[in-house]
């Protein structure tokens, strides 16, 4: 199947993909991987020849076409904080208007890393992972972590130190719980000081998706908590096994009005250093996600790495076979470049005891959701969980996506 796929390219291109999909792109223990393989494989047979559908050779920007299909509302969680009182968390909600959901539609909750917020997942109606996932049959959930953009936690002094991996981890258990049981609220409003309202959709089944840090944050989840039905971990090596590549554009300067906090972008160039490999954006969204202000970060989960690395072993160590792994990252990304990436697939190989898969994206750097790959990592992503039994709950019309590397959410 993979050979017949990449034998429809032209010139010298198909043995190349065959190779780099059958050695690097996609790696599985335990899992079914012909399908995911084969959207693999068509996205870099398509990007070796440079034909993109209309012949322009990716001149022109590419485009998620959703139209009406996806909602999205705003919703606003409750978690214990630090400190031992309340805290809103502010976060979206994105459903396909017309998919068949109840409590056995899988929900995906998505976990950003730092100096970023539920944006990072939804830059553009045109170019999104949020929508995507959600255009697929899913009941997506995006959230500000705690300390970050809507959910702040500026009023709680020397807070941001106490924000370590581990506080944020909890905090997704509680999300992930109300997720589970629908105890969690909706308002009109754009943030969570608006009237809000009792939610009246539950999901059983929960997978989380965690980006950069958001990955530390998912990595040691389900090993501890045992509560989730897959796991996927994005853009960073969690191990200890591994080290963090010698990337460049990112800093940890301490905010002077709240010196518990950083400011890790001052410049766009620092934030397209750090996130892009600039043949394989897409522009128009890369202007949107590099565009200053830049948000603080808090300092807990960067001074508390050593605690964070001992963690995630012992739980990488717990997770077993009931929840399912993928490990995805970019061929370009400097900060979990190749050799890392791969020496943290081995770890989890060699501990979790888990189905884990591998997925590496071509010409994708840190920020994977502002390259022309999204297309092969949302087709991807959802193929993989369909393997296992974590598909949307009826097939849903394909969407349109122009100048795109491969077609998107068959």
């Amino acid at each position: 199947m993979v050979a017949s796929a990449a034998g429809r390219t032209s010139g010298d291109a198909a043995p190349l993909v065959r190779r780099r999909a059958d050695r690097r792109f996609l790696k599985s223990r335990g899992g079914k991987t012909a399908m995911v393989a084969l959207l693999v494989v068509l996205g870099m047979a398509v990007f070796a020849t440079g034909a993109l559908a209309d012949g322009t050779g990716g001149q022109q920007a590419p485009r998620m076409h959703f139209g009406g299909r996806v909602a999205v509302t705003t919703v606003c969680f409750s978690v214990t904080n630090p400190a031992g009182g309340q805290s809103t968390l502010y976060g979206l909600r994105y459903m396909h208007r017309g998919a068949r959901i109840d409590s056995t539609t899988p929900a995906i909750v998505l976990v950003h890393g730092i100096a970023s917020s539920t944006e990072n997942w939804d830059f553009s109606p045109t170019w999104s992972v949020a929508r995507g996932l959600a255009a697929a049959g899913y009941v997506v959930y995006s959230y500000d972590r705690l300390g970050y953009a809507k959910s702040s936690y500026f009023s709680q002094p020397g807070g941001g130190t106490t924000l370590t991996t581990a506080a944020h981890q909890a905090e997704l258990h509680q999300i992930v719980e109300e997720v589970q049981s629908g105890a969690f609220t909706t308002t009109t409003g754009s943030d969570c000081s608006a009237p809000q309202r009792p939610n009246t959709i539950r999901n059983r089944r929960v997978v989380i998706i965690g980006h950069s840090a958001g990955g530390w944050i998912v990595a040691g989840y389900p090993g501890h908590y045992h509560d989730v039905a897959a796991m996927i971990q994005a853009d960073i090596p969690a191990s200890s096994a591994t080290l963090l590549g010698p990337s460049s554009g990112g800093g940890f300067t301490p905010d002077p009005a709240h010196p518990d906090y950083f400011q890790f972008f001052q410049t766009t160039q620092n934030c397209l250093d750090f996130n892009t490999y600039p043949p394989g954006v897409v522009q128009y969204v890369v202007n949107i996600a590099c565009a200053p202000p830049f948000l603080d970060s808090p300092f807990g989960e960067i001074t508390d790495l050593a605690v964070m690395y001992a963690q995630n072993d012992a739980y990488i160590s717990m997770i077993g076979p009931s929840v399912p792994v993928l490990l995805t990252s970019g061929e370009e990304d400097t900060t979990d470049p190749a050799s890392s990436a791969d020496a943290d697939y081995a770890y989890y190989q060699q501990h979790c005891g888990c189905d884990v898969t591998q997925l590496l994206l071509p010409d994708t750097a840190h920020l994977f959701m502002v390259h022309q790959s999204l297309p092969i990592w949302l087709n991807s992503v959802v193929a993989w969980l369909s393997d296992r039994g974590l598909q949307p709950t009826r097939p849903l019309p394909p969407v349109r996506c122009t100048d795109c590397m491969v077609p998107f959410v068959r």
